[in-house]
């Protein structure tokens, strides 16, 4: 296979590609992803097994709460067997009425006479656990595992009770079953861990310790560990049974002769990263493999398109515009770029005939420009002396509305200005509306409203005066009754609203429908409406809307809306005159 072909750079490139990122990833997961995810793993470890030590040091506590309480009964003080047994005796009935697992208590002098013999617990007692309470200042100890009759493994704890003197004069030495405290340490099993309590003298105290010895980690490494400098979460590097492991030891803060130890393997730590690891090399192989098969068929299936489309566009580029690609049934995307480039030259040359026509268009429009530029001069100078011939004559009417009129174009024209103030907008309004006063008399009345803090907001002019037409013309002229109409300018949050509203004959529905439809159409007969809705739509494009609203008999209502930031945009243009 040639190199230097399409083909062979797509195969070479996408190969070289292919092992670069498998090297990334590699690299990303064996340098940053495996000491983030062991990082992650040993946090979430630590924090189960403080949780563990936590739920394991509230055990103990409770218990101690419980001794605590019966240290403070003055029987307990004054060492009278005949009140002390029915104190024993009620807290006895109360953990068989709570269904708690059973203790027996004995309760022991200094000296060593048993005042209340509990056998099942005197028989467990231990001599140098029981002198170590009266040697040192603990308040209890609890002593190592065993075995009791009932072939259940319980732990003794000592409690050192004060007689009157202050003194040390006895203990209560209650038999507690491991259950719960096994219960507790036996559900951390995270990334197939171990756990178990160690106390200081190294004895195991929840698990079996030739297990452990033999399963997971030495007794002679054990056996190297000062309980007593454990005081805060500690993690070590160790060697285990099956190689290197990390073990995470918590204090026990109620008793610091105990410590909870979790060990987990590095194997299993990093388990999650060697699959994906392993998984990305299996996906390496399958990749070049799908490479080489699918090289053939993608020199066929797309460079012979691609070849058939630069064609296609050299073509055009030389001028050729009936260059058409040969649209096939194969649904590809150099098919559908085959549609899109036959679409571009059709736009293309649409767009060539439409430029052509609007220059056709600008040519006449500036000719037409050049004929109307003496009419404004004419025409303001023939109404000023029909004016004044009018106020020779004392008529005064005339000579109004004259004035009127002339102010009416004044504003038409604007000094050939696109965009004029509202309050100029609304003032060129009235005009137009005091000329139709003096036709129609009584038969029109008007009210114009317009915000005092929108009148210095431009908009393009001529916009209110074709609605205004539209409501005399077709509302109120062909109405049996005198019309008013309101003209009324407002801000409604970011929103001009500008409305025409008159309370004439109405529009038919159908015939409104039909008028809502021909705005956005070529060629309408509405020249006076199509023509304000065309320049809003070309000046402010998609922040205006235009609502019409009728009703028969009742009257008709055209809404203009336009967001205060468009028309914000024009100020220049005022500022500029």
């Amino acid at each position: 296979m040639n190199s230097k072909s399409i083909q062979g750079k797509i195969l070479k490139t996408v190969s070289l590609i292919s092992i670069l990122v498998f090297c990334f990833i590699v690299f990303y997961l064996e340098f940053f992803a495996k000491p983030a995810n062991e990082k992650n793993v040993l946090f979430l470890i630590r924090q189960n097994v403080e949780t563990k030590a936590q739920e394991v040091n509230q055990w103990i506590e409770k218990r101690i709460v419980e001794y605590r309480t019966l240290a403070v009964i003055p029987a307990m003080k004054s060492m009278d067997t005949r009140l002390i047994i029915p104190i024993i005796d009620q807290v006895t009935n109360s953990y068989r009425l709570n269904d708690q697992t059973m203790e027996t208590f004995s309760f022991i002098g200094k000296n060593g006479f048993c005042w209340i013999n509990a056998e099942a617990t005197e028989n467990l007692i231990r001599y140098d656990d029981y002198m170590s309470i009266y040697e040192n200042d603990k308040e209890f100890s609890i002593g190592t595992p065993v075995i009791n009759e009932e072939n259940r493994r319980v732990v003794v704890f000592y409690y050192a009770l004060t007689g009157y003197s202050g003194k040390k004069e006895s203990m209560i030495a209650s038999a507690v079953p491991l259950v719960r405290i096994e219960e507790i340490v036996n559900t951390i099993q995270l990334y197939q861990s171990k756990t178990w309590i160690m106390d200081s003298n190294h004895e195991i105290i929840t698990s079996n310790k030739d297990y452990l010895d033999k399963k997971w980690i030495s007794k002679e490494y054990l056996d190297t560990i000062d309980v007593s400098t454990i005081t805060t979460s500690t993690i070590l590097d160790v060697k285990g049974r099956s190689g290197n492991a990390k073990l995470i030891i918590s204090p026990i803060s109620s008793y610091p002769d105990w410590v909870l130890m979790t060990l987990v393997e590095d194997h299993a730590i990093h388990q999650s990263i060697q699959t994906i690891i392993q998984g990305a090399v299996i996906i390496l192989v399958m990749l070049l493999f799908l490479i080489f098969i699918l090289g053939r068929y993608l020199s066929h299936s797309v460079l012979e398109p691609i070849r058939k489309l630069q064609s296609c566009m050299h073509e055009a580029q030389n001028g050729n515009l009936k260059a058409y690609y040969p649209i096939n049934l194969n649904q590809d995307e150099i098919n559908e770029l085959g549609i899109a480039y036959n679409q571009m030259i059709d736009e293309l040359s649409a767009s060539m005939a439409q430029i052509v026509n609007e220059q056709e268009h600008k040519r006449a429009a500036e000719l037409k420009t050049l004929q109307e530029q003496i009419k404004p001069h004419f025409l303001y100078n023939t109404l000023d002396n029909i004016r004044w011939m009018a106020k020779r004559n004392n008529d005064e009417e005339v000579s109004e509305a004259i004035k009127t009129l002339s102010a009416y174009f004044r504003l038409s024209l604007s000094h050939g200005n696109e965009f004029i103030t509202l309050n100029q907008e609304f003032l060129h309004t009235h005009y137009y509306l005091n000329i139709q006063k003096m036709r129609y008399k009584e038969k029109i009345s008007f009210l114009i409203q317009l915000d005092e803090e929108l009148k210095d907001l431009p908009i393009t002019k001529i916009i209110l005066q074709p609605l205004v037409e539209n409501a005399i013309n077709h509302g109120i002229k062909n109405s049996f009754k005198n019309g008013l109409v309101q003209i009324i300018g407002k801000q409604e949050r970011d929103w001009i609203i500008l409305s025409v509203e008159d309370d004439g004959c109405g529009i038919h529905p159908q015939k409104l429908a039909e008028i809502q439809s021909l705005l956005t159409k070529e060629n309408t007969n509405h020249v006076g409406l199509k023509n304000v809705y065309d320049r809003l739509k070309n000046t402010y494009f998609d922040q205006f809307d235009m609502k019409i609203e009728s009703t028969v008999q009742i009257g008709t209502k055209i809404t203009i809306k336009i967001k205060r930031e468009a028309m914000m945009k024009y100020v220049s243009s005022l500022s500029s005159r």
